[in-house]
C-alpha cells in the first residue's frame, strides 16, 4: 500500500484516523494499540510473508532492551548489536559477500534473498533504542508503545528514523488523541506537498532517468548531463516527498516526527549537505558511531576527527545498499567530508557561489554511482559528461546555432524525451522556493490555504493513474 495510492488515501488512512480519535477520547492505550495493529496490517499488505520477521524483530529487541535496562551490561548490549547487525547483514549484504568470495575462486551458491521492505529503517530504529537503553537514557518499556514506536506506518518503509525520547512521550500523552484542526490542516498541507513532489515531479522524470541509466554506453555528453541531473532531482523530490507525507500523516494524528530534509541542494560543503539530507540518518550515525569514536579517542585532534568522520560517513554510504557502486558512493562521501575538515582546519576559503557549485558537482558524481547498476555504467556516464564520447545536440538547438551564429553542431538522436517543463520547474523550486518545513512553519489555515491544498491535491490526483513505489524502498 503506497501513500500515493487510492486505497491508502480514501480507505486505509480515513478508517485508521477515525477509529484512532474515537478510541483516544477515553482510552489512550487502546488508541495506541489500534495504531500499532494498523501499522502491522500496513506492513503485511506489502508481503504478509515478512510480517513475522518484523514482529519477531520487535519481540526479540523488546526482550533484549528489558535485559539491558535491568543489567546495563556489555553482554546484553552486545547481544542486541549482534542480533540486529546479523539480521540486516543476512538480508542485505550476504549475497554480495558470497559474490565477491566467488570472484576470488570460491564456489558458493547465492541465496538470492529478497530484501524485506523497511528492514534498514526498523533495524536502525531498534539499534538506536538499544543504544539509549545501554546509556541509561531509555527507561520506558511499555510493549504496546515500543511496538508502535518501531512499526508506526508513516515512517516504517523509508523513515524518518525515530527516537524513543521524542515518541514515547507523545504516546503517553492522552491530550494528543483528541482532534486538533490546526494539526490536521498543517499535516494535510505537508501531505499534499509531498504528494505533488512525488507524482507530478519525481514520477515524470523517472522514465527519462531509467532510459538513460539503462543505456549508459549510448549517452552523449549532453544527454549524460541531463540524465545525471534528472536523477539528482528525481531522488530529491521522491524521497523528500515521502518524508513530507510521513511527517504530514503523523501531524494529522498530533504526533511530531523528525524532519528529514532542509534544502540539501543549497549546501556549500559535503558536511553541510549531510546536515540537510536524510537528517535523521545523519543524526543517528553521528550519535551512535561518530561521537563514541571521538569519545574513545579522547583528544579532539584533526586526525581523530578525520578518522571518526571517515568511518561514520562510510557506514552512512554502505547502509544504503550492497554493491561496489555503494562502496564507491560511501568512499566518495567519506573523502568529501575529510577534505572539508582539512579545508576548514587550514582556513582555506571559497566564495559562496564557488563552494555551492563545487558541492553540487561533487554530490552529482556521488549520486551517479548511487543510481548506476554497475561501476562500469557509472564510468560510462562520467566519461560522456567529460566529453570523452560524441557531443550531440537536439535538432532544434542545431537549427538555432546555424541560423543565429553560423556554426554547425552535430545532430544526435537523443534517447528518450526529457519532460522539459517538469525539469525546469524542478530546478526553479530547488533553487528559489522555500522548502516544505519553511512553508508550514508559520502556517495559518485560511481560504488561500484551502485553495492551495485543493488545487495541489486535484493536480496530484490526476497524475495518480499508476502509483509507483518510492525510490528509498529499495534501500
Amino acid at each position: 500500500m503506497l501513500f500515493n495510492s487510492y486505497e491508502f488515501i480514501f480507505l486505509f488512512f480515513p478508517i485508521v484516523l477515525t477509529i484512532y480519535f474515537i478510541l483516544g477520547k477515553k482510552l489512550n492505550s487502546m488508541a495506541n494499540a489500534w495504531l500499532m495493529l494498523a501499522s502491522l496490517f500496513f506492513y503485511g499488505w506489502w508481503n504478509v510473508n515478512y510480517l513475522p520477521l518484523l514482529i519477531g524483530s520487535i519481540l526479540l529487541n523488546y526482550l533484549i532492551a528489558g535485559w539491558i535496562i535491568k543489567s546495563r551490561s556489555r553482554l546484553s548490549f552486545g547481544m542486541g548489536l549482534i542480533f540486529n547487525i546479523a539480521l540486516l547483514g543476512y538480508y542485505k549484504y550476504f549475497d554480495f559477500f558470497l559474490e565477491n568470495l566467488n570472484r576470488l575462486g570460491a564456489d558458493f551458491e547465492l541465496i538470492n534473498v529478497i530484501l524485506p521492505l523497511g528492514i534498514s529503517f526498523f533495524t536502525i530504529t531498534q539499534l538506536l533504542y538499544l543504544f539509549d537503553c545501554y546509556e541509561g537514557v531509555a527507561k520506558d518499556h511499555d510493549f504496546i508503545n515500543y511496538a508502535l514506536f518501531v512499526s508506526f506506518f508513516p515512517h516504517l518503509m523509508a523513515g524518518p528514523i525515530l527516537y524513543h525520547r521524542q515518541m514515547m512521550r507523545q504516546f503517553r500523552d492522552p491530550s494528543l488523541r483528541l482532534l486538533k484542526w490546526s494539526n490536521i490542516s498543517q499535516g494535510l498541507t505537508l501531505f499534499v506537498i509531498g504528494l505533488v513532489k512525488k507524482v507530478i515531479i519525481a514520477d515524470q522524470l523517472s522514465p527519462y532517468v531509467n532510459l538513460g541509466y539503462g543505456h549508459t554506453a549510448e549517452l552523449d555528453c549532453l544527454t549524460a548531463w541531463l540524465t545525471a541531473i534528472s536523477y539528482m532531482l528525481q531522488l530529491y523530490f521522491d524521497f523528500s516527498g515521502y518524508s513530507d507525507m510521513a511527517v504530514g500523516l503523523a501531524k494529522i494524528m498530533n504526533l511530531d516526527i523528525p524532519i528529514n530534509f532542509n534544502s540539501p541542494y543549497h549546501a556549500n560543503s559535503v558536511i553541510n549537505f549531510w546536515q540537510r539530507w536524510h537528517i535523521s540518518l545523519t543524526n543517528a550515525i553521528t550519535a551512535c558511531i561518530y561521537m563514541p569514536i571521538v569519545k574513545y579517542l579522547k583528544t579532539r585532534t584533526l586526525s581523530h576527527t578525520i578518522t571518526a568522520s571517515f568511518i561514520a560517513f562510510f557506514i552512512v554510504g554502505i547502509w544504503h545498499g550492497a554493491g561496489w557502486t555503494f562502496v564507491i558512493f560511501a568512499l566518495l562521501n567519506s573523502f568529501g567530508v575529510v577534505i572539508n575538515y582539512i579545508w576548514k582546519y587550514y582556513k582555506y576559503s571559497l566564495s559562496k557561489i564557488a563552494a555551492h557549485v563545487a558541492t553540487l558537482l561533487y554530490i552529482l558524481v556521488t549520486l551517479i554511482f548511487f543510481r548506476s547498476d554497475s561501476v562500469q555504467d557509472a564510468l560510462n556516464i562520467l566519461k560522456a559528461m567529460c566529453g570523452m564520447t560524441e557531443i550531440l545536440f537536439p535538432q532544434k538547438i542545431v537549427h538555432f546555432a546555424q541560423a543565429h551564429f553560423g556554426f554547425t553542431l552535430q545532430v544526435g538522436d537523443v534517447p528518450g524525451t526529457l519532460p522539459k517543463l517538469v525539469f525546469i520547474v524542478a530546478i526553479l523550486i530547488v533553487a528559489f522556493c522555500p522548502n516544505s518545513n519553511q512553508l508550514v512553519k508559520n502556517f495559518r489555515p485560511n481560504y488561500k490555504w484551502l485553495a492551495f491544498t485543493t488545487i495541489g491535491f486535484i493536480m496530484a490526483f490526476l497524475f495518480m493513474t499508476q502509483p509507483t513505489e518510492f525510490l528509498y524502498f529499495q534501500f
